[in-house]
């Protein structure tokens, strides 16, 4: 091994540290001398914006110079277009002057200047107020009335759930001039719908103005949620109708309960029911939650539009397919003149011109129940909405419909007064009589052939098998698909004569089903 390469592991030779002597073997004895030219130091003055650089042919950037200030009008950093940059608002001296004193007589005089300008935009002007514990029956029109002994007001709003419609529990009301709001401020304690309210100053800037896509439709609404105000309700229930087959008890549960809490729910199949739909009872723990209930217009169950009741008489009315409803009536019509003018179209089951059931005032509208569908189609052949009928010289109108408030007047009646209906409706036992004969018998007979079977039944069982104003061995006809005539007997006479009119199955149908009610009836 040659004296410059050494052994980095012989202990002797040392490669990395030779001592302080080595440090000195590398020194030089005679170093260089570095001269400095003195030039003289002239002091600038200190100044914030940092000298430009002269600008040279190959450096100097094509367009506009940069502005490099660091004293901005608005804080650094990138502004995203289409951005409006927030300017310090600017008021001429009469301007404040007037908006310091409209500040200091509602007590905000001894603010900054920026300050009230924010209240004043948030108030618009001082003449905006917040109304908070508002009833939940409190609408535009109750506070509109309260406020107005104040002077005129602007503009009214009472914020409402957009799902449901039931208020918020808070508003806004504008008055015209703020001399008002003063007045109303300066009164401790304000009530509106037998109910104290908070009254102040809005001051928050957020707003809560909402414009409806369809004014009328939304003016309606607001009439309809101060209609449903004005009503006693006394029952917690409320009929639901018609349902799809799949609802169950808890699909009604899951959807009122928005509106308060559910005691009980039920739902009636079609099979089970005189009206061949299905329909549900829903019951509240409370009265309040059906005037929730009511105030929503539009009610939907599984995507189906449904009816609300406070009835089953009205419920079993809109859902009767053979049920034509009249209005304008006079008030010397009766149920007898009714059913005398529409026979023309076809049997009549049972009319009726509704009336109070506590007053005995008559509403000016009724029904006429057939008993085939295909004779409402008949009597409202070739009408788009109504037809015009005379009876006593009075003239009325008739449809497949009831007029919009006409049938809210009939959702609002209770079962309290609706059973009450029902009782005048089914008031006597007819002697004599014609049921059934509809549609499917024809189609039965016309396959099958027709076929008279004669009963004969004990005259103590007719309110039994034919039930007041005919409504069970109507019943009967209807689902035996047949035709059944009662003959009138004497006076004398203990029993009665059956004609039972329809394919021999389907008579002897009938015949079983009017066993069952006399069973039933002996079982008791």
């Amino acid at each position: 091994m040659s004296e410059k390469e050494q052994d980095p592991l012989d202990p002797h030779s040392d490669i990395f540290w030779e001592g302080p002597e080595a440090i000195r073997k590398n020194i030089p004895k005679n170093p260089p001398v570095i001269t400095v030219d003195p030039s003289p130091i002239v002091e600038e003055p200190y100044r914030l914006k940092p000298p430009s650089p002269s600008p040279t042919p190959s450096s100097s950037p094509s367009g506009p110079t940069p502005n490099c200030s660091t004293t901005l009008k608005r804080s650094a950093g990138p502004v995203k277009p289409n951005t409006q940059v927030h300017k310090e608002p600017e008021l001429s001296e009469p301007d404040a002057k007037r908006l310091k004193e409209t500040a200091t007589a509602f007590g905000f005089g001894q603010e900054a200047l920026a300050n009230q300008i924010k209240v004043n935009e948030a108030t618009e002007g001082f003449r905006k107020l917040y109304v908070g514990a508002l009833g939940p029956n409190t609408t535009e029109r109750s506070l509109e009335q309260y406020f107005g002994r104040y002077g005129k007001v602007s503009y009214c709003q009472v914020v409402r759930d957009r799902e449901t419609g039931m208020t918020k529990g808070f508003g806004f009301v504008t008055m015209l001039e703020p001399a008002m709001c003063q007045k109303i401020l300066a009164e401790s304690v304000h009530v509106v719908d037998t109910r104290t309210i908070r009254v102040s100053l809005t001051h928050s800037t957020k707003t809560y103005d909402w414009k409806p896509p369809n004014p009328r439709k939304h003016e309606e609404k607001i009439e309809l949620i101060h209609e449903v105000a004005n009503i006693d309700v006394r029952e917690g229930r409320v009929y639901v109708g018609p349902l799809p087959d799949n609802v169950s008890p808890n699909i009604l549960a899951s959807h009122f309960s928005q509106y308060g809490i559910v005691a009980s729910t039920n739902v009636s199949r079609a099979v089970h029911n005189t009206m061949k739909k299905n329909f549900g009872v829903v019951s509240f723990r409370e009265t309040m939650p059906v005037k929730r209930v009511l105030q929503n217009p539009r009610h939907f169950i599984n995507d189906q539009y449904v009816d609300i009741t406070l009835s089953k008489f009205a419920m079993e009315t809109f859902l009767s397919p053979t049920t034509l409803w009249m209005w304008e009536l006079s008030w010397s019509v009766t149920k007898e003149d009714i059913t005398r003018y529409f026979m023309q179209f076809g049997a009549v089951f049972r009319s009726m011109h509704i009336l109070n059931p506590m007053t005995g005032e008559k509403k000016g509208y009724g029904f006429v129940d057939f008993v085939d569908p295909g004779n409402v189609r008949k009597a409202c052949h070739g009408a788009q909405n109504h037809k015009y009928f005379e009876v006593k010289g009075q003239r009325g109108c008739y449809g497949r419909y009831l007029p919009k408030n006409l049938k809210r007047d009939l959702m609002y009646m209770e079962d309290r007064f609706g059973n009450l209906l029902l009782r005048q409706l089914y008031q006597r036992v007819p002697d004599s009589g014609t049921w059934g004969g509809g549609r499917d018998h024809q189609e039965s007979i016309k396959q099958q052939g027709a076929k008279t079977t004669t009963c004969k039944l004990p005259k103590s069982m007719l309110n039994v098998v034919v039930g007041e104003d005919g409504k069970i061995v109507a019943d009967i006809a209807t689902d035996s698909k047949t035709k059944i005539s009662l003959i009138k007997s004497a006076p004398q006479e203990e029993s009665c004569l059956f004609h039972i009119v329809g394919t021999a199955e389907n008579c002897k149908t009938a015949q079983y089903m009017m066993q069952i009610k006399i069973k039933e009836k002996l079982a008791k």
